[in-house]
């Protein structure tokens, strides 16, 4: 299987794997579509066997409420992968696909440069992660011509992450255009869902080896000397699309049907009984053993009806904004000054669509962004702000859309901007699916009412 999407050389008697005879053959279920339970059972039975023993950590999992006989099933699932799911120390075993992490960087010379002072007390965390991930096998000592300085990024809970500033060796690496998905297109393809399992890998990029050949180019510089990473950093450019694509390539031909990957974070959702998603989670399952991968099983949750996932809380009704982050833009101070409304922008922005008119009720405190624009915090900005607030503490929620059915289309325009408003009649009245809406350019705010109702119609 080339994971790598171009031709690949394979140098002679290279050992591409082994070939292990099963006595049995396998029944094939069908992962889509109406069950039979009795069918469905005999497949598990017939896979799992009753001698494995309890995972050290299954009194820790997180499982949905479900009949006890499914419950049963689930956990004799669980414990035939301990290897996935127990609890391990350090970094996890590399992935056994044979991928890495490439930097191209052409016919450009090496780039180092000088290390950032730090107090005293960044020195200690510094040393500490560096012997961490010297024992954990992440990096090693290098000898190489790359130099990269440390950071310390402070996070909100008083602690630091240990990071590497990557944005010159990021400037000349040719780019990797692998697309993440979509956030909205993963929520929209789950009408009908009752349950999900959400699946997080343990370090995920640490599962992945950086390219021999490019280890160098990862070195970074502590008062200690020069190190290098064995895997795959946070920072590189790159990292995301080589993750991604792995990934995509591991869950092929599942994901988009039963489950959903964005980056380490996986979701199974089934639309029938507890007992089909126990098949499509055994499907999940068996690909991510098979390629060598560990999950965080702390961080996992099992055949749930209701899940929180990329910041979205997700249930069998539908979609709201998860009630942390929402919380932070309940209790989030006044701004004052520019910095603060551009955070609190982008943060209440995430969930534009969930708010009819967004861009109209943002659009006091969106113009204090524009370059030149004297800072002043009036009225109207203060307004749009606790509108905001409102919409949002709301919690409103969207129904998933169901593309055998109709939709229905309301748009508005004026002068300020352009707002629309996708909903759908499921059977219990019209539901709103997703709202959309937009400043206007100078150019379009200049439209007559009707051209400006035409543009709300195409997006425009």
């Amino acid at each position: 299987m080339n994971l790598v999407g171009r031709t690949s050389k394979l140098p002679s008697r290279e050992k591409l794997g082994t070939w292990t005879p099963t006595n049995e053959d396998m029944t094939i279920v069908e992962v889509t579509g109406e069950f039979d339970q009795a069918r469905v059972k005999q497949w598990l039975e017939t896979q799992l066997h009753d001698e494995n023993a309890p995972l050290s950590n299954e009194g820790d999992l997180k499982l949905g409420t479900m009949e006890q006989e499914d419950k049963e099933l689930l956990l004799r699932l669980l414990r035939h992968y301990p290897k996935l799911l127990e609890p391990r120390d350090g970094c996890p075993p590399q992935t056994t696909l044979g991928v890495s992490h490439e930097i191209h960087t052409g016919s450009e010379p090496p780039i180092k440069v000088r290390p950032h002072r730090h107090s005293h007390s960044e020195q200690a965390i510094i040393d500490e992660q560096t012997d961490k991930m010297l024992v954990d096998g992440v990096i090693e000592e290098a000898n190489g011509a790359w130099g990269f300085p440390v950071v310390l990024v402070r996070k909100k809970d008083g602690s630091v992450r240990f990071c590497i500033d990557y944005r010159l060796l990021n400037a000349i690496a040719k780019k990797d255009v692998y697309p993440l998905p979509r956030i909205d297109d993963t929520l929209d393809n789950l009408h009908g869902t009752k349950r999900f399992t959400s699946l997080d890998l343990h370090a995920g990029y640490g599962q992945v080896p950086v390219a021999e050949k490019d280890r160098d180019k990862t070195g970074f510089i502590t008062r200690k000397g020069l190190f290098r990473f064995v895997r795959m950093p946070f920072g590189l450019a790159n990292a995301p699309g080589t993750f991604q694509r792995m990934m995509d390539a591991v869950l092929r031909g599942l994901t988009w049907q039963s489950c959903l990957v964005y980056l380490d974070d996986v979701i199974i959702f089934s639309r029938g009984s507890a007992a089909q998603h126990v098949v499509q989670l055994a499907a999940v399952l068996e690909r991510l053993a098979g390629a060598g991968l560990s999950l965080k099983a702390s961080k996992c949750s099992f055949a749930s009806e209701k899940l929180n996932y990329l910041g979205h809380e997700l249930d069998g009704a539908g979609v709201r904004p998860m009630s942390s982050l929402v919380e932070s833009a309940k209790n989030f101070p006044t701004p004052t000054d520019v910095t603060e409304v551009k955070r609190f922008v982008h943060m209440a922005g995430y969930y534009r669509r969930f708010v009819s008119d967004f861009a109209a009720k943002a659009a006091p405190m969106t113009k204090l962004l524009r370059k030149g624009v004297v800072w002043r915090w009036g009225d109207s900005q203060k307004e749009a702000f606790e509108c905001l607030k409102k919409e949002l503490t709301e919690r409103p929620l969207l129904a998933y859309p169901d593309f055998s059915r109709p939709f229905r289309l309301v748009t508005d325009a004026s002068q300020v901007g352009l707002g629309a408003a996708l909903t759908q009649d499921q059977g219990q009245g019209e539901q709103p699916i997703a709202y959309a809406s937009k400043i206007n350019s100078p150019t379009v705010a200049k439209y007559s009412i009707t051209e400006l109702e035409c543009a709300a119609v195409v997006g425009r």
